[in-house]
């Protein structure tokens, strides 16, 4: 029988992961506001 090792078994990618995590956390917030806003202005200009 194979030995299998588990998929997160590499400690060097996690690292990675939460450095990428904080810019796309950002754009998401970034975008949810635009389209926010957005839809603000559109509610505004229909009255």
């Amino acid at each position: 029988m194979a030995k299998f090792k588990p998929a997160g078994s590499r400690k060097a990618s996690s690292k990675r992961s939460n450095a990428a995590a904080i810019p796309c956390f950002i754009l998401i917030l970034t975008g949810s506001a635009i389209v926010a806003y957005l839809f603000y202005q559109v509610l505004k200009s229909a009255n």
